[in-house]
């Protein structure tokens, strides 16, 4: 895939960082006379603690801005020029009848060992890592298909500050303090580019009142922090469902954020729905499993293909919304030679957003 900016990491943080500043003065008037849906903020967290375990993936948050839906590139108001001219130049992102929507997000997640007490390398278990990230993403979607591109810059190793954010956390709720973080992966920067494609393959019901849809979804990431492809079936069905797809809450890098949605057929009423996701994924690069890019650093043997499943609840108003996902996966360490890695990865999300 060409990418039609290049520019350097530096450019490229500042760029993000502008965005990131410019999409936080969000004009309402603007939004009401050129956009379908408000411009959102969205905090979201990931824990395994609603699994009452402590290790792989162990925690992650993100806050996230996407700006108002707008019936064309020239039409986003809440964002920086190059925003604009840039998602006039992403490949299939201006075909007719799609509105238009761009995000920005800064986020950390961390990884640990089952073991936090040991203070020595944990050779059969995964590192100790974190990452610290800015992500840009320019989409394009209606009630029967999504497109979307995303770049993610940032770094891992102990300018992630995932050390300090998880011995603070531990400490204020009383959990164990981790030991091993002298341990974790080296410092790197970290760039990814990911797409995504969706498309409706079946629906049925009232969609004022009781209703369902399925969707196929379509995802490649190529960068150090992961490179993999995967494809998933995503089924919605409940009372009164926003146009559009659902977001699916991932690891940063991993796959995009976004809210690709429109107001539901009645827009006075809440939506209160269900989610389940089945995922298949490949993975040629995972930087939490195989360690540094450019130096040694400790690592394990990751497995190839990995199948997940996510089920969520989702209630919406007209200006707020709560989202409660679960994600189990199956083993993405090959335990048969790592005993002391739960390969099975399990974790719970919790999404707040408010429209504005």
């Amino acid at each position: 895939m060409e990418i039609p900016l290049i520019c350097t990491r530096s450019n490229l943080a500042v760029s993000l960082l502008s965005l990131c500043l410019a999409l936080g003065n969000t004009s309402s008037a603007s939004a009401q006379d050129t956009s379908v849906e408000s411009a959102t903020w969205r905090f979201e967290f990931d824990n395994d603690v609603f699994f009452n375990k402590d290790n792989k993936i162990s925690s992650g948050w993100s806050l996230q801005k996407q700006s108002a839906v707008a019936r064309s590139w020239n039409a986003l108001e809440d964002v920086p020029d190059f925003v604009r001219r840039l998602g006039k130049t992403i490949p299939t992102l201006t075909e007719e009848g799609l509105v238009y929507r761009a995000g920005i997000a800064i986020g950390q997640v961390i990884q640990t060992p089952d073991d936090l007490s040991r203070s020595d390398l944990i050779e059969d278990d995964v590192p100790y890592a974190g990452a610290l990230t800015l992500q840009a993403t320019w989409y394009a979607f209606n009630d029967d298909e999504f497109r979307g591109f995303e770049i993610t810059t940032g770094v891992v190793g102990p300018p992630s500050l995932a050390e300090q954010t998880q011995k603070t956390v531990h400490k204020l709720i009383g959990s164990p303090d981790p030991k091993g973080w002298d341990n974790q992966i080296s410092t790197e920067p970290v760039i990814n580019f990911n797409y995504m494609r969706k498309q409706k393959t079946w629906r049925g019901g009232n969609p004022a009142g009781l209703s369902f849809d399925t969707a196929i979804n379509g995802n490649v990431g190529l960068g150090n922090l992961f490179t993999q492809a995967s494809v998933a079936l995503e089924m919605r069905f409940g009372q009164n469902i926003p146009r559009g797809f659902v977001y699916v809450p991932d690891p940063i890098g991993l796959s995009m954020h976004y809210k690709a949605t429109l107001k539901p057929a009645n827009p006075q009423a809440a939506s209160f729905y269900g989610t389940l996701v089945l995922r298949g994924s490949a993975f040629a690069h995972n930087i939490f499993l195989d360690g540094n890019t450019f130096r040694d650093s400790h690592s394990v043997d990751k497995e190839p293909l990995v199948g997940m499943a996510i089920a969520g609840l989702h209630y919406e108003c007209e200006s707020w919304g709560i989202h409660f996902n679960v994600m189990a996966s199956s083993d993405d360490v090959d335990s048969s030679k790592y005993p002391a890695a739960e390969g099975r990865e399990r974790l719970g999300a919790i999404d707040i957003e408010w429209r504005f």
